[in-house]
């Protein structure tokens, strides 16, 4: 018998003093450095008691450290300092929610590399096929036999449905709830393993584009036996009494306290019994609170965690240089990572002054020297953007074919007397100390970020200051909450979609997402333009092969640059650090099983990719 309390109380208890720490470490520099290390030690305690079977929830057994892989929360609004949702796990809210479980284990139709240059990218896997009717308005979808969740029950073509139908049925309240309501008129049961879907209008990109994860794209299927009769805008689906989560991946939940998420491998997942698929090494999963860079580092050097969100430029070449066992997709070679599908932009609420105002948008956009983000913010390691979709090869089929409207829009060119001659033309005039003011009101921007920014966000605002723009940027956990209600007047943000051809993303600036001030949006540009809207409506129905897609893309796009909803910034790169210490067979460039980041909804692929470093 283990000769410690296992109540989750204790572990409770010493955040209490971690915090404490926190507090105190701010009285002056010397003792923040004393401090760090003293938090960084009760950390490594906390998990240590889980280690040795101490903690809360089923009071799990003992595994050892070399097969279990530990990680912090991405998520640094709602896991900054706890957990928040550590007694729920509704995927489908639009705010409040981590991916420390959901993401992976609700397991899709299919899975989607964008990184294998040989071989199939798509991957079946809880579907073994679909076939659309002629005009692609409906889809049938092949379920594969002997899939259960992990409560035994069998998963089949009614949680399909079902889930599909809780969605339109709550639209927009409810993450893809709005696609679901666009596109789908009818989706019945034709057996226990076949479902029909019948669409709204053609889209033969429907099942890939929300059932085939890939990035953090997926829609994620829930068990009807547990959700039907619940109201899923409100439901916690938590109750470890109960069982549940019930998922349908290879973990079960063992604790979730605010200080940490734990999951224990289930030796009856459906894959293995089944022999479609081996059960993954990593025997436990332990997501700890999120960490700001700097302590993500620590823990990284000192073996504590094994991978990361991912790391500025900076601290990942500190991680590299300070463990031998640390890599990365790239080695220890530039860039230290891979091209995500996440390009950044500047982004603002268009229903409001002043960024209501195309004008005004241009003159900020004049006044951003891209290359200098790179190269100040990024230390020369990174790539800049012109356009809000990601240069992946499939896209740049589409992308330099547009060239000329990029030059004739003058995205990416950085010229602060352009932003002058806009401003002055519309009234505005320079007060005693630089800054552009009209009607006793400077021209401000204020700019949300999250804090994987904060080394762009200086830049851009030393240059918005330069113009004579009055500019700040905040950093604040509720940064995401301020975005979605639009509260957050600008904001950098990225542009999550395309992978294949170029409509997703372009979706993401459709008018049916767009909400007013005030109102949780799923998506937060909030610009609407009818002709934009109709291309892309059109886009959606039109084949990838169809070469009419090109022509569709060229004329959305000139919309897009006319009106610049947002202002492309960057490309962005995930800079992921890989502890071999007791993990090895990340993926890699030389080996691109998948992707690595572990919030995206192909972490699965990882979980089942790794082997023990130690025996």
């Amino acid at each position: 018998m283990q000769s410690c309390k296992t109540d989750a109380g204790n572990i409770l208890n010493m955040s209490f003093i971690k915090r404490d720490l926190t507090f105190m470490a701010t009285l002056n520099i010397n003792s923040a450095i004393f401090f760090g290390h003293l938090r960084a030690f009760f950390g490594i305690i906390v998990v240590l008691l889980i280690f040795l079977g101490c903690g809360g929830g089923n009071q799990p057994g003992s595994i050892p450290r070399n097969r279990t892989l530990v990680l912090d929360c991405s998520s640094e609004g709602d896991c900054s300092g706890q957990i928040k949702d550590y007694a729920a796990f509704n995927p489908f809210l639009l705010a409040g929610i981590t991916k420390t479980g959901w993401n992976f284990l609700y397991e899709p139709l299919y899975f989607y590399n964008a990184y294998a240059e040989t071989g199939e990218n798509i991957i079946p896997w809880i579907a073994t096929g679909h076939e659309y009717n002629e005009d692609f308005t409906s889809v049938t979808v092949s379920i594969r036999e002997g899939v259960s969740w992990s409560d035994g029950t069998p998963w089949t073509a009614h949680d399909l449905v079902f889930t599909i139908n809780m969605l339109r049925s709550h639209a927009p309240s409810l993450g893809f709830s709005t696609d679901m309501k666009t596109w789908v008129k009818d989706a019945v049961v034709k057996d226990d393993y076949t479902a029909k879907i019948e669409l709204t209008a053609s889209n033969p990109r429907f099942i890939f584009s929300y059932f085939t994860n890939n990035f953090d794209n997926g829609i994620p299927i829930v068990p009807k036996h547990i959700w039907e009769g619940q109201d899923p805008e409100s439901f916690s689906n938590f109750d470890l009494e109960k069982g549940w989560p019930v998922v349908s991946g290879p973990y079960s939940m063992a604790i979730s306290v605010p200080e940490q998420r734990v999951w224990d491998l289930r030796s009856d997942w459906w894959a293995a019994k089944s022999g479609f698929q081996e059960l993954p090494k990593v025997e436990r999963i332990i997501y700890l609170t999120y960490m700001e860079g700097t302590k993500r580092v620590q823990n990284i050097i000192s073996n504590t965690i094994d991978t990361s969100l991912d790391l500025r430029p900076p601290n990942i070449k500190s991680a590299i240089d300070s463990n031998p066992n640390v890599s990365t997709w790239t080695g220890k070679e530039l860039p230290h990572g891979y091209l995500d599908w996440w390009p950044i932009c500047l982004g603002f609420n268009n229903l409001e002054p002043p960024f209501d105002d195309v004008e005004i948008r241009r003159a900020v956009n004049y006044a951003i020297n891209r290359e200098q983000l790179v190269t100040i913010g990024w230390q020369g390691a990174g790539t800049i953007s012109h356009l809000p979709v990601p240069d992946f090869p499939p896209i740049q089929a589409y992308t330099r074919q547009i060239q000329d409207l990029i030059d004739k829009y003058e995205v990416g060119v950085y010229d602060p007397e352009k932003t002058a001659d806009i401003l002055l033309r519309k009234g505005w005039a320079k007060d005693s100390e630089g800054f552009w003011i009209k009607d006793g009101e400077r021209l401000t921007v204020v700019v949300d970020i999250f804090s994987i920014f904060n080394d762009l966000a200086p830049v851009l605002v030393a240059q918005l200051e330069q113009a004579g723009i009055d500019a700040d940027f905040r950093m604040t956990p509720d940064a995401y909450t301020r975005m979605a209600q639009g509260t957050a007047r600008a904001f950098i943000m990225g542009n999550g979609g395309s992978v294949r051809d170029p409509y997703f993303t372009m979706r993401r600036y459709h008018s049916r997402f767009v909400q007013p001030t005030g109102t949780h949006a799923e998506i937060f540009w909030r610009w609407s333009n009818p002709d934009y809207d109709s291309l892309v409506d059109k886009m959606g129905q039109t084949s990838p092969d169809d070469p009419k897609l090109q022509d569709l893309f060229r004329e959305a796009m000139e919309i897009w640059l006319s009106e610049l909803p947002s202002i492309p910034l960057v490309q962005w790169y995930h800079r992921i650090p890989h502890n071999e210490t007791y993990w090895k067979n990340w993926p890699t460039a030389e080996n691109p099983y998948i992707n690595s980041a572990y919030w995206h909804n192909t972490w699965l692929l990882v979980l089942l990719g790794l082997e023990p470093t130690q025996g």
